[in-house]
C-alpha cells in the first residue's frame, strides 16, 4: 500500500535570500555593526579630504554605509575588499555631492571648518598655526583636477598604501606613485600661489 507523504510549506523551510546568501559565503559580515566599526574611519577620512566640513562627511559616511547595507548581498571578497569596496561606494557618492555643490557655490573652505582636522594638535597655538596650514592644504587641493585630489585623499584621507589604491582606482602600484609624486608637485604649486595672492 503506497503512503502519502506530506511536505512542509515552503515559506516555513526555506531561509530568505539574505539568510541564504549568508549561510553560503563566508565573505559577507555577519556582524555589519563590527564592519562599520572596522572599516569607518578610513572612509570617513577620504570623505572629509574632499568636503567641506565635519558634519557633512559624517552624514556622506552615514549614506555610504546604508548603501553598503543595501548592496550587502552583491559584494564578492573575491573582487575587492572590504574597505576597497566600500571607498567605491564613497568615492561615487563624494563625487555626486561635489557636482551638485559646484553647480550652487564655492567649494573653498572657511577656516572655521576644519577643526575636526587638527584636534591632534597639543596646545591652543598649534592647533591654530596648523588649522590654517589644512585651510590652505584643503583650498589648495580643491584647485587640483579631479584625478589629483582623488589619488591624494585616497593617500593621505584613507591611508591606504600604492598597491590597494591601485586596487581601488584599477591601476598599477606604480602608476599610483607616479599620480601621487605628480599630484604633491600640483599641490605645492597650488598653496605657493595662495600664499602669494595672500601676500600681495
Amino acid at each position: 500500500m503506497k503512503t502519502e507523504t506530506t511536505s512542509k510549506p515552503q515559506a516555513t523551510e526555506a531561509p530568505s535570500r539574505r539568510e541564504d546568501v549568508r549561510g553560503s559565503r563566508s565573505d559577507l559580515p555577519q556582524d555589519f555593526d563590527a564592519w562599520f566599526r572596522e572599516h569607518r574611519e578610513p572612509v570617513y577620512r577620504y570623505v572629509r579630504f574632499r568636503v567641506a566640513t565635519r558634519e557633512l562627511a559624517e552624514d556622506i559616511t552615514s549614506d555610504v554605509f546604508l548603501k553598503a547595507l543595501r548592496a550587502l548581498d552583491g559584494y564578492d571578497r573575491r573582487r575587492a575588499a572590504p574597505r576597497t569596496w566600500l571607498l567605491r561606494i564613497a568615492r561615487n557618492a563624494v563625487t555626486d555631492h561635489l557636482r551638485a555643490l559646484r553647480r550652487r557655490r564655492s567649494l573653498q573652505v572657511s577656516l572655521d571648518r576644519t577643526p575636526d582636522l587638527v584636534s591632534q594638535a597639543p596646545s591652543q597655538e598649534e592647533r591654530i598655526l596648523r588649522q590654517e596650514q589644512v585651510n590652505r592644504l584643503l583650498n589648495a587641493a580643491a584647485t587640483l583636477r579631479e584625478a589629483d585630489q582623488e589619488v591624494l585623499s585616497l593617500r593621505y584621507g584613507a591611508g591606504l598604501g600604492n598597491a590597494e589604491i591601485a586596487d581601488a582606482m584599477g591601476t598599477s602600484s606604480n602608476a599610483v606613485a607616479v599620480r601621487i609624486h605628480r599630484a604633491l608637485a600640483r599641490l605645492k604649486a597650488a598653496v605657493e600661489a595662495g600664499n602669494q595672492r595672500e601676500e600681495g
